[in-house]
């Protein structure tokens, strides 16, 4: 006698048993779902609901008639939720009847989605989308979202007018989940037709719809759409030109820039975007009052070398955009590296360019800051080197604490060293040593203790509060 000849005679002769129940689970075929479903005649109500349980978890049409014979006459608690689940489980025909006559009780219109969805399983659209067209005026709007999204798989593009009708449906939760749908659907030209009709909330959801595919050819649309008068469709747009991929769609948003209400979203987008190409469209912009800051700002992120020699130049002769353009610069000095042209130029303004130079780091920068440690400017480069981001400064730093004799200088270098210490990844070994350094160069009491106090929390491992 095989395995399952031994688990039918044990279920058969002691169903009661759970382990009996779960092997048949666990082995299916028709040969358990037979067993199981001889059992249910004979078994109590407790033992039912877990037989009954074991054909649904089998997907069995066995149970049907039991399942239909106990809901007709009232069964309640576990026993109805059980027969309801082996009713949405199966793909049979009899269930799809009984589950569809009582679809105005919650339990049964959930019971039939699910059914419906097991349809869907084995390939049976047309009985599925029948399904959801059944329950698309369900008064629940968890039903109702369930058969938008079941009608959506079965019927493809052909359920697109179906999805666009829910758009007026009186739950938001359904019209979005009509709007995401629509989102998928293999072509937008319907989507396009109906948006230029549509008013208010749908026209919103339609606008969603569009955005969320995605596509690059949609940018002229979207990009118009910064400047929509409703803050919905303007944050869909944005949302949707943000992620697009491709320069064409660059180019697309710069012409927004000539848009007086489109013209601070585009800047933002261009450069959370990087456009880099889009630069000189959005340098002509930082005289333009309402929108100089965000000009700026974008230049922060896309401007060259080229274009920081520009905003030097500009802040050097122009005191009333100096600190956004200061902003700019040190927001793109991490990009251009050692450049030697944007490095002299900062130089020679020292009186706010000395400053900027810790954001472009590199050894050319740091060159020019120790340089212009000993002369006439030595009170902003020492205050630039204290600023410095990576651990190349803390020699120059330290030897600052050692040699100079202006004690407020020499208390800047050596907390400026013990930050960058902090901050920096070298290793534990490394840090120990520069620690004792500082501590041993320290200006006065203060900055020692300081030095040992973070030398101690660093042995400990404890990190400073």
């Amino acid at each position: 006698m095989n395995l399952l000849a031994l688990i039918l005679l044990a279920a058969s002769v002691n169903i009661s048993d759970d382990n009996a129940i779960r092997a048949l689970v666990s082995t299916g075929g028709p040969q358990a779902e037979r067993a199981l479903a001889a059992a249910l005649p004979h078994a109590d109500d407790t033992r039912a609901v877990a037989i009954i349980k074991a054909l649904g978890d089998l997907g069995s049409s066995e149970p049907v008639r039991e399942c239909a014979r106990r809901l007709v006459n009232n069964a309640a608690g576990d026993m109805k939720d059980v027969c309801l689940y082996a009713l949405s489980r199966t793909t049979s025909r009899r269930a799809a009847r009984l589950l569809r006559s009582r679809i105005a009780e919650e339990a049964y219109a959930i019971a039939y989605l699910r059914h419906g969805e097991s349809l869907a399983e084995i390939g049976r659209k047309n009985d599925s989308a029948q399904v959801a067209l059944d329950l698309l005026r369900s008064p629940w709007p968890v039903v109702r979202c369930g058969a938008i999204a079941l009608l959506a798989w079965a019927r493809g593009y052909a359920a697109q007018p179906t999805l666009l009708a829910m758009l007026e449906d009186p739950d938001p939760s359904v019209r979005e989940q009509a709007s995401r749908h629509l989102s998928r659907m293999p072509s937008d030209t319907g989507l396009l037709a109906a948006f230029q009709r549509a008013h208010g909330e749908t026209r919103r959801l339609l606008f969603e719809a569009i955005a969320r595919r995605g596509d690059p050819r949609r940018a002229p649309l979207l990009v118009g759409a910064l400047g929509d008068d409703d803050p919905s469709i303007r944050r869909a747009a944005a949302l949707a030109l943000h992620t697009m991929p491709g320069a064409e769609v660059d180019a697309e948003i710069a012409k927004a820039l000539s848009a007086p209400k489109s013209q601070a979203a585009a800047l933002e987008l261009l450069a959370a975007r990087r456009a880099r190409s889009q630069v000189a469209a959005v340098m002509r912009l930082i005289h333009e009052p309402s929108v100089s800051k965000q000009a700026f700002a974008a230049l922060g992120a896309l401007a060259g070398p080229a274009e920081v020699q520009q905003l030097i130049a500009l802040a050097t002769n122009n005191e009333a955009v100096r600190e956004p353009a200061a902003k700019a610069i040190a927001a793109a000095g991490p990009r251009m590296g050692d450049d030697a042209r944007c490095i002299a130029a900062l130089v020679k303004v020292p009186s706010w360019g000395l400053a900027l130079l810790p954001a472009f780091g590199g050894k050319t920068a740091l060159d020019a800051v120790v340089a212009a440690t000993k002369g006439p400017d030595r009170d902003a480069a020492v205050r630039a080197l204290a600023d410095w981001r990576d651990e190349s400064a803390l020699e120059p730093l330290v030897a600052l604490c050692q040699q100079t004799t202006d004690l407020k200088l020499r208390v800047l270098a050596a907390r400026g060293a013990i930050r960058i210490v902090q901050q920096s990844a070298i290793g534990k070994d490394e840090k120990t040593a520069w620690l004792q350094r500082i501590a041993d160069a320290a200006p006065r009491p203060e900055e020692k203790q300081q030095a040992l106090a973070t030398l101690k929390q660093l042995k400990s491992g404890k990190k400073k509060k």
